[in-house]
């Protein structure tokens, strides 16, 4: 063991994997830390890190995957627990619940935006996307319906689950629809994210998936990729009666029709990597010239930039504004609006027995406001908010307490 040099201990970890596609990147997930919750991490876990030096977050996490290597290689129970190396330095991470939060990233904050990338996924390759929310069904409690209709009808019926909904409960509830489901189309579709596999875990997951004959996607939103794991079978049990009263019930128009000038997604799905099971393991380290270059080459789209005006966070018990963010093009005086949301919160309040104002519309504004245990944010837009919007907003504001917990008790 003391001949391997830490190149060659590396080299080993990452040749675990080798062929294979990791749903959850490591690199990525330590990239996301900050350096405060790294140290605290290194330190908890008495992993030697060398001083005086000037590290990236690459390399704490390769003097982390050194470390448990050599714990992995050392002790024979833990060889018997962990299948890889690479899972025991993934679950040893995961044990620490700061580092652990940022599988958030692997997710999407609000299911709609998961159904709108797999939606236009769909479109892309011929297919008509239907929202099936308002059908009031009790039995088919599908997330779309999806249709093709030449040169045969051929449809499937797609379940949608995001991370925090991949609880054991809601598993076993959707394993029963799924199976339900296939009376009504040709195929069966289950779609999620590199976070709800986790929470289930990929083995299970494919072999359920196998056993109901469904198609398992895989939406990676950091990658910005569609990962199709498992391949399904045309359903034994399917009722072209029960398909066509279904039918019936549908939208007029899709949500999503089929798209036959120009690709719409913005997410890779390669056809020759996907539908074999064998490929997909659940963690996966990259070299680290390799994973700054994937950081480098991942562009978002701004969804909501033409929208967005100002976003102020306010303490909540002196109203006095903390951090303003505007665009360069559009200032906003801070002082004033956070007095104006004080004064409307009062006014709010004694009307109506509410903590404050959620949103209103101001001076050409649309104000959303969200509210904390210590802060309360302000939205400033040129337009009503979305429903995806608001999900963010409630989100950031969760996740900016959890993170500046101690920074923000400073100002109390």
């Amino acid at each position: 063991m003391s001949s391997q040099s830490p190149e060659d201990i590396l080299d080993i970890i990452l040749q675990e994997n080798k062929g294979k596609f990791g749903l959850i990147c490591l690199n990525c997930l330590i990239v996301r830390s900050r350096f405060k919750e790294l140290e605290n991490f290194v330190e908890t876990d008495r992993i030697p890190i060398p001083q005086g030096e000037d590290l990236t977050k690459l390399d704490y996490l390769d003097h982390i995957s050194i470390h448990f290597y050599k714990k992995y290689k050392d002790i024979a129970e833990l060889q018997k627990l962990y299948p890889t190396c690479l899972a025991f330095i993934a679950d040893m991470l995961f044990k620490d619940d700061k580092i652990k939060k940022y599988l958030s990233r692997f997710d999407f904050i609000a299911k709609h935006e998961l159904i709108d990338v797999f939606a236009d996924y769909c479109a892309d390759l011929g297919i008509d996307v239907y929202d099936t929310s308002n059908i009031d069904e009790t039995k088919y409690k599908i997330d779309l319906y999806l249709a093709k209709k030449k040169p045969l009808l051929r449809t499937e019926a797609v379940f949608v689950r995001t991370g925090p909904q991949m609880t054991e409960e809601e598993y076993k509830n959707t394993f029963y629809l799924l199976n339900e489901a296939s009376k009504i189309a040709t195929w069966t579709v289950f779609v999620t994210t590199p976070r709800g596999v986790y929470n289930i875990g990929l083995e299970r997951l494919i072999s359920d998936m196998e056993k109901l004959n469904v198609w398992l996607y895989v939406v990676d939103p950091i990658h910005q990729r569609v990962l199709g794991i498992t391949k399904g079978k045309k359903s034994k049990d399917h009722d072209i009666e029960i398909r066509d009263d279904y039918i019936k019930k549908l939208p007029r128009e899709p949500i999503r029709a089929q798209s036959r000038i120009t690709k719409i997604s913005n997410y890779e799905f390669n056809e020759s990597d996907s539908y074999n099971p064998k490929k997909f393991v659940l963690y996966e380290i990259l070299p680290k010239e390799e994973a700054l270059e994937r950081e480098k080459s991942l562009v978002r789209k701004t969804r909501y930039r033409d929208n967005f005006r100002t976003l102020i966070i306010i303490d909540k018990i002196s109203g006095l504004p903390l951090i303003n963010y505007a665009r360069e093009d559009l200032k906003v005086d801070q002082e004033l609006v956070s007095g104006f949301l004080s004064a409307m919160d009062s006014f709010v309040s004694e009307i109506s027995g509410a903590e404050g104002m959620e949103e209103i519309k101001y001076k050409g504004f649309y104000i959303h406001a969200v509210y904390g245990q210590w802060i309360k944010l302000a939205l400033f837009l040129s337009a009503p908010a979305e429903k995806g919007l608001k999900e963010r907003l409630a989100y950031f504001l969760q996740d900016f307490e959890e993170r500046y917990s101690e920074e923000i008790n400073k100002f109390l």
